[in-house]
């Protein structure tokens, strides 16, 4: 049975769905050298670079933006093939760090995976509560770091920019015993997409901390209007 990968915006049926989609909308569409705008592929790769195993160190004070390098030009990679490429993630202070979504995605950690199943718990109220927003007529969306209109949900994108999606798993899981604490599950044996919270009451809990300090906004996607 397929393992899914699960993270705030987006739930990938596999790991390999994943890996596949990083590799080809991302990784080998934008041009070399030049910065990934904000937006949904911006977010993933946000999203993904946070479960790393190494993410304080990745991370450092914070992630200002992303940019694809060929795999050559990295000190102690110079005999890589040539048309390897790499995502460097460029730190709020300036410095660089490359870092591999392969390794995430594969071999998650024991805080990706809760981290993962605190994801899909939220994900049918995420989708609800933007429908509800683009259905109700009442006031525009606009998206939270350009100020742009949103015209249409399929082009909205919910992020955690304070309190953080890190700083709010971290919090729930340092209030409940930490991360080895907090069980999870793909199915047990069902067919089953996502990565679930094994206790129920904990998984209440986690809903009900979400729903008290949370305070998720819409940034605008790359997707086109439909007409």
């Amino acid at each position: 049975m397929a393992i899914p990968f699960v993270i705030p915006s987006r739930t990938f049926k596999s790991r390999t769905a994943a890996k596949n989609f990083v590799r080809d909308e991302i990784l080998h569409s934008y041009p070399l050298r030049e910065k990934i705008p904000a937006g949904t592929h911006e977010q993933i790769l946000r999203e993904i670079l946070e479960l790393h195993s190494e993410a304080d160190e990745k991370i450092g004070e914070g992630v200002d933006y992303f940019y694809i390098q060929e795999t050559w030009r990295l000190p102690g990679k110079e005999t890589v093939g040539r048309k390897q490429r790499a995502i460097i993630a460029v730190r709020a202070d300036g410095s660089e760090r490359d870092w591999s979504y392969h390794h995430v995605i594969d071999s998650p950690t024991e805080a990706a995976n809760v981290k993962s199943a605190l994801a899909f718990a939220i994900d049918d109220a995420r989708v609800r509560r933007r429908d509800a927003d683009f259905a109700s007529g009442n006031d525009a969306v606009y998206c939270a770091i350009s100020g742009e209109l949103i015209e249409q949900k399929h082009q909205a994108d919910t992020r955690h920019l304070s309190p953080t999606w890190s700083e709010l798993t971290e919090g729930f899981a340092a209030a409940h015993g930490g991360w080895g604490a907090i069980s999870t599950h793909s199915g047990n044996g069902y067919v089953f997409v996502g990565r679930d919270v094994e206790d129920e009451g904990l998984r209440n809990a986690w809903l009900a901390y979400y729903e008290q300090c949370a305070n998720p906004v819409y940034v605008k996607n790359e997707q086109p209007t439909r007409v």
